[in-house]
């Protein structure tokens, strides 16, 4: 039930942050800060740079918001989706700007298949090369993944 409260505020302060509203905007960049963090985080590897991509994020979707769509997502996806994008894009820059930037490596932090496909943004083959598997198995393990997460939520 809290959740239909969260989405009906996230629209009420969504309507404000369009009208200009920076107290809602701030309501909720509060609400969102630290789970957008923790994703861009695990992406980049860096503190400092998902701070900066972070701040990013959020001048993005303050001039951005009225193009924002609710009927097609929640305001929270589309702050994931935005956090993904800009995180990326931010990767991308590093490895053609700094000949010397390393990728993150695949080490204990990253074996999952969840963790490969979502947090480093590879392709099945791509998560099937760094775990040494097939990309039979990469699909398998993430359908796992997702109904595992589905029974966790429905807990």
């Amino acid at each position: 039930m809290s959740n239909y409260a969260g989405e009906n505020d996230d629209r009420g302060l969504v309507a404000s942050i369009k009208q200009g509203d920076q107290q809602a905007f701030g309501k909720l960049y509060d609400k969102y800060a630290p789970s957008l963090f923790g994703i861009i985080s695990r992406i980049v590897n860096d503190e400092k740079t998902g701070e900066e991509i972070l701040n990013k994020v959020f001048v993005t979707a303050w001039s951005q918001a009225a193009d924002f769509n609710a009927s097609k997502t929640s305001f929270f996806t589309w702050l994931i989706t935005l956090s993904r994008q800009t995180a990326f894009n931010e990767i991308r820059l590093q490895q053609q700007t700094n000949p010397l930037y390393i990728k993150p490596v695949y080490g204990e932090d990253y074996k999952t298949v969840f963790e490969l496909l979502y947090y480093q943004g590879l392709n099945c083959s791509g998560a099937a090369a760094a775990l040494n598997i097939t990309v039979e198995e990469v699909k398998a393990d993430m359908r796992a993944a997702i109904k595992n997460l589905k029974i966790k939520e429905t807990i």
